[in-house]
């Protein structure tokens, strides 16, 4: 089927529902019949048709076994009404009407894991974003709200724990061993809101009060050998509820607020109204099996899934192309979160690495988007960097714009608005420029034009006089040649040679309530001169990087080291480093590319040995400020990749830095190894991050891995031992074979460990990588129908720059072949590692040819929506 034969869904053709579903009851009875586990789900709505509407009303439903319909409480007529594939079309039904159909699922059978699904003994619901519709017939789409009731009836033996959004109102004995909860959520929903959980879990309670006095209690769930290890995320949970009070002044609704955990989960989590699923490597966590980052993303997770109550729950979205109004909007709370418990500067960078690594690449590829996309073939596919991360970044400029005391009065006016009801990004974007009485016409382009500006820098000084011109324009992307210009806010700093701000005076200058100094780009190209300058100052431009752009700007490398060691805007420092890495490593892979040898230069290693040794910067600056690019961040500056020059260089300046680090580094690691065991607080994990990165250079330097064997097998934390087993796959092959099974002999009974197996391996840069990757598909242990699983192999050694497009083509075939595969067990997992091919026109002709023919095969074979679409993308921008 080509892209033309497949129907494309339009934001320019919404219309608003001709029904709506004032209330809805659902009654789910769970049964086993000769060892065939079913359920039957028997909906009851309530419908209106919507005045000045006339015609049919199609219901949504996918893979149901319609077993009875009735309308108004009498069977309906087979003449009534047609079914079809994708749901069930009522002829011309009256104005008002109760409808009742009863279904038949077989959850265990389910492996998109999308509606009811099974997950072990448990059942679970994933409804986002259209999820629903295979659980009962309905107007599956977010603009329906409904009070929702919900009655579950099951096995108590098997099924002890029954679960649904709200408040459960009434629990009973049955008889016969069976039992029954009835659970009611005072608020209106659309039904990707909907949860129900049902089976032998345990629970973890905890409560808490807030500001106004109510006692809300908390519980999160799991299997009862897992409950020590979710204490970590019930804290988190408090200290996000708390911050929302005193951040935004939003104080949770329900009595009750859940978490449920499960092994199978396509994503991170979800927001269900009171009764949010996770994936479990969000919630559980000891230092034994958790990395520090692995809290990190707890907290930060359980955040953000706490902050949708409010900003996607509360007020929703009117349709699927508007998600970045919930998910922006939210990404941007749980990263201020995040920054208010752990370090401003230190989570800023981080939340910037990310964005680059993803959002810009996504930006730069087949398939970018605006964050408000205009068509899709499958609205899953709108779970993207762009709408969260990308979307966060424009919630980020507004703040700047207007200071957070404006962005909170630009809050609260869009919940006074919007409360209880499905809205638009336009309506976020008014109460916030209303709020502060601006006109953001030009702003809102951020919403519409897809791909990563560019701003080129020009500076020049004359006299007392320095002048900076600044010109943007963006490239063009699939379906947008033409882009007209952003209004872009960089926050600017004038530093002088001894490490100062001047005080800057402009008239087109303006200061937030913050005392911020903002540069408003609003044209395709601004001249400012500052005059009466003794010298010529260093520009600190896009400070906390303040714009999600590229800053074409080659300033003189003097002026970079002077910024890297003193520039009083912590991501601008951070940034003058990475540059300078850069450019040493590009140096590095012109003379791997031409068989000669680069000389480090020795003011680099000064710089970081000052930064180092730096006072005024905690542990973990110091390690986020010295580490190496990534070479994901690389390939997002460097042209002409060639996998293998690339390896050769990156491993020559590692090595070069490494010898020259060697010395400091040993200090630093003497100093901090052991110190901080156990301790979970910032503080600790700086110590941690800044210890084993002496030990990655020690490696790097060839006199470290007998110390990295020696932390590996001693430490009793995960953090210590993942970093070490990440360092010694780099060893020859045999003693990577080796820790490798150790690792697996010590972790093989826990799933969450063992994902790290499988993506530590796969992430190696070594010639036996691919092999091993085949190697693991086999393995006894790998689950393909496990996401976890799938994304920490298969989804890694995508990822894997080096590995991935080293081998002349077969692992496109592989790769091709296995995604072939999980698409008939799961759209959605196949449409993520699809993304996999969106880099092949950066590598070579010959491995382009080679691409095309893999993505050739996939597409002439019948893909879900999901991955056809990033795959015919992906295709057509190879060419011909």
């Amino acid at each position: 089927m080509t892209q033309t034969e497949r129907q494309k869904t339009y934001l320019k053709d919404y219309t608003a529902p001709t029904f709506q579903i004032p209330s809805t009851h659902l009654a789910f009875d769970f049964r086993s019949e000769n060892g065939n586990d079913f359920c039957r789900v028997t909906s009851t709505l309530k419908l209106q048709r919507r005045p000045g509407t006339e015609g049919d009303l199609w219901l949504d439903g996918e893979e149901l076994v319609l077993e009875d319909i009735k309308l108004n409480g009498a069977a309906l007529a087979a003449s009534a009404y047609v079914r079809e594939d994708k749901g069930l079309k009522l002829l011309n039904p009256p104005s008002e009407f109760t409808l009742q159909t009863t279904v038949k699922l077989e959850p265990k059978k389910n492996t998109a894991l999308e509606g009811l699904y099974g997950s072990g003994a448990v059942a679970l619901t994933q409804c986002e974003p259209q999820g629903f519709r295979r659980i009962t017939y309905y107007l599956d789409r977010p603009d329906v709200m409904s009070s929702f009731e919900v009655t579950i009836e099951a096995d108590k033996a098997t099924m002890p724990v029954l679960l649904s959004n709200g408040d459960c109102v009434e629990r009973k004995d049955l008889g016969g061993g069976r039992h029954f909860t009835k659970w009611v959520d005072p608020f209106k929903k659309p039904c990707y809101l909907f949860a129900l959980v049902a089976g032998p879990l345990a629970v973890l309670k905890d409560t808490y009060t807030t500001g106004s006095g109510k006692k809300v209690a908390l519980e999160i769930y799991t299997n009862e050998a897992n409950i020590p290890r979710c204490g970590f995320a019930m804290e988190s949970l408090k200290r996000a509820m708390k911050w929302d009070e005193e951040r935004f002044g939003l104080e949770y609704d329900l009595s009750t607020y859940m978490i449920v955990s499960t092994d199978d989960f396509n994503a991170g989590a979800m927001e269900n109204k009171g009764l949010n699923i996770f994936n479990s490597r969000l919630v559980l966590a000891d230092p034994k099996s958790a990395t520090d980052y692995n809290y990190h993303m707890i907290e930060a997770v359980v955040g953000h899934e706490y902050f949708h109550n409010w900003t996607g729950n509360r007020v929703t979205l009117r349709d699927w192309f508007h998600l970045s109004l919930k998910e922006g909007l939210t990404v941007f709370r749980d990263q201020e979160f995040s920054m208010d418990m752990v370090s401003r500067d230190l989570v800023r960078i981080d939340s910037v690495i990310d964005l680059r690594e993803s959002q810009f690449a996504e930006d730069d590829g087949p398939n970018a988007h605006p964050i408000r996309p205009e068509s899709c073939y499958a609205v899953d596919n709108f779970f993207t960097s762009t709408i969260y991360e990308k979307g966060s970044e424009v919630i980020r400029m507004m703040q700047t714009m207007v200071g957070r005391p404006g962005f909170r009065q630009g809050m609260d006016l869009y919940f006074k608005r919007h409360d209880g009801q499905a809205v638009i990004i336009e309506d976020f974007a008014a109460a916030i420029s209303d709020a502060n009485k601006q006109d953001w016409s030009q702003f809102k382009r951020w919403y519409s034009q897809a791909g990563t500006p560019r701003v080129k820098v020009t500076e020049n000084f004359q006299g007392d006089t320095y002048t900076l011109t600044l010109e943007q324009s963006c490239p063009s992307t699939p379906g947008q040649t033409e882009k007209l210009p952003f209004h872009i806010p960089l926050i600017v700093g004038l530093v002088t040679r001894d490490g100062k701000d001047l005080e800057l005076t402009h008239p087109s200058l303006k200061k937030n309530t913050e005392g911020k100094t903002l540069i408003h780009l609003m044209e395709p190209k601004q001249t400012f001169e500052f005059k009466g300058l003794k010298e010529k100052p260093l520009l600190s431009l896009n400070r906390e990087f303040s714009a999600p752009i590229v800053l074409e700007w080659n300033p003189p490398v003097e002026e970079l080291f002077a910024l890297y060691k003193m520039d009083n805007d912590a991501f601008n420092r951070f940034e003058a480093g990475q540059k300078l890495q850069q450019l040493e490593i590009a140096k590095f892979i012109d003379a791997a590319k031409s068989k000669s040898t680069a000389a480090l230069d020795p003011r680099l290693i000064e710089a970081q040995i000052a930064i180092l040794n730096d006072a005024r910067l905690d542990n973990a600056l110091k390690k986020k400020m010295v580490e190496r690019p990534s070479l994901a961040s690389l390939a997002q500056s460097l042209p002409g990749f060639d996998s293998a020059a690339w390896k050769t260089g990156i491993d020559a300046f590692r090595r070069a830095q490494g010898q020259a680090l060697a010395t400091v580094a040993r200090d630093i690691y003497t100093k901090l190894h052991g110190k901080s065991d156990g301790v979970l607080t910032p503080e600790a994990r700086g110590e941690r991050a800044l210890k084993n990165w002496a030990l990655g250079q020690l490696c790097n330097a060839g006199e470290g891995h007998a110390l990295a064997e020696k932390q590996f097998r001693e430490t009793s934390m995960m953090v210590d031992q993942e970093i070490a087993f990440a360092l010694l796959m780099e060893a020859p092959e045999a003693k990577a074979r080796e820790i490798a099974s150790n690792f697996y002999d010590q972790w093989n009974s826990d799933s969450l460990v063992m994902n790290k197996w499988w993506s530590l391996q796969a992430q190696t840069e070594a010639p036996w990588t691919f092999a091993r990757v085949q190697e693991l598909l086999k393995h006894p242990a790998f689950n393909m129908k496990n996401p976890n699983s799938v994304y920490a192999l298969l989804g890694r050694f995508s990822d894997n720059l080096i590995e991935f497009h080293a081998k002349g083509g077969e692992t496109y075939r592989f790769f091709a072949q296995e995604l072939k595969k999980i698409d008939a067990l799961n759209p959605q997992v196949a449409a993520r590692l699809s993304g996999a091919f969106d880099f092949c026109p950066r590598v070579s002709p010959a491995l382009q040819a080679e691409a095309k023919k893999a993505l050739d095969g996939l597409l002439a074979d019948k893909l879900s929506p999901n991955a056809f679409e990033i795959l015919s993308n992906a295709r057509k921008a190879l060419g011909a």
